[in-house]
């Protein structure tokens, strides 16, 4: 179960490698919820628009834990990935390098899924 002190890995360019999530609106997180999320690891400065300990808000793409479709279909994926974004909802990076799932779209996140590779 993914709760306070999981590592994340960022899925966007927005220049943060590892977030540590701080806050979580339940016990239990699954696809499409947004998160608090502390920035551990991120790039230079000058390459990067996150700044290595400021807090943002990040909304959960890919999770290792399995969750159930409502096709009755069980799947993971291999990493815990979430994508940062602002007060609005909108994504602070440009690209998305994770696919998106129906359930991201669902969950009103489809900005997030519009400029994902693939949707599935």
């Amino acid at each position: 179960m993914k709760t306070h002190g999981t590592f994340f890995e960022a899925g966007d360019n927005s220049g943060a490698k590892k977030l540590f999530c701080i806050g979580q609106p339940r016990s239990k997180l699954k696809i499409g919820d947004m998160i608090s999320v502390s920035v551990k690891e991120a790039l230079p400065s000058h390459r990067s628009r996150v700044k290595k300990g400021n807090v943002y808000k990040a909304v959960i793409v890919e999770l290792k834990q399995k969750s159930k479709r409502f096709t009755h279909l069980n799947r993971s994926f291999g990493r815990n990935l979430v994508v940062l974004v602002n007060a609005k909802g909108d994504p602070i990076g440009t690209r998305v390098s994770s696919l998106a799932s129906y359930e991201l779209r669902a969950a009103g996140h489809a900005k997030i899924a519009s400029i994902s590779p693939y949707l599935f």
